[in-house]
């Protein structure tokens, strides 16, 4: 009797099942945000931009890479608060203003914010070029963007030629685009 006393309170049995699901289920929730949101190599360098709808500011929506077709584009991924981004964006609209009529487009995507937070802090950008929202990251995500500022750099066929994590100079910038257009 007191032999199986001992082993019922050893929980031999219910358990071990107990901590078998506990850890298949810790694995499955490591493997889920992979899952749902594919790696990086959604925009790698020599590969085509996946298709995405993102809103612009106005609320329209904007396809891409269908909206730059036959076009070198800088598809810019930013916040606000973000110091790199600030600095950033008024020198790619100089960039903008300068050749966009040779080809050049440049989307800049707000990545997590709400439209209405990103609607009255355009202005302070003082940006030409147009501003998306991709308010629940989705988008960016799907791009596989995980922090900002983040840049890629499409020729006209739509293939990604550069990745720029974090800011750039203009003087690189230029460098890219020329290159290209």
């Amino acid at each position: 009797d007191m032999k199986r006393t001992a082993e019922a309170g050893t929980g031999g049995g219910p358990r071990k099942g107990s901590v078998f699901l506990l850890w298949l289920f810790l694995l499955l929730l490591l493997a889920l945000p992979a899952a749902l949101y594919p790696a990086e190599a959604t925009m790698r360098i020599g590969g085509t931009v996946p298709p995405v709808t993102i809103s612009g500011i106005d609320g329209a929506p904007v396809r891409i890479p269908d909206s730059v077709k036959g076009k070198v584009a800088i598809l810019h991924f930013w916040q606000i608060g973000c110091s790199s981004c600030k600095l950033d964006m008024p020198a790619m609209d100089t960039l903008y203003k300068q050749y966009r009529r040779k080809g050049l487009e440049i989307l800049a995507v707000n990545v997590g914010q709400k439209k209405e937070t990103v609607r009255t802090f355009a202005p302070e950008l003082g940006v030409t070029y147009p501003l998306l929202i991709d308010p629940e990251e989705k988008s960016s995500r799907l791009l596989g963007v995980t922090d900002v500022p983040r840049s890629y750099v499409i020729d006209r066929n739509g293939v990604v030629r550069y990745r720029i994590f974090g800011g750039a100079t203009p003087e690189t910038l230029k460098k890219l685009i020329l290159s290209l257009l």
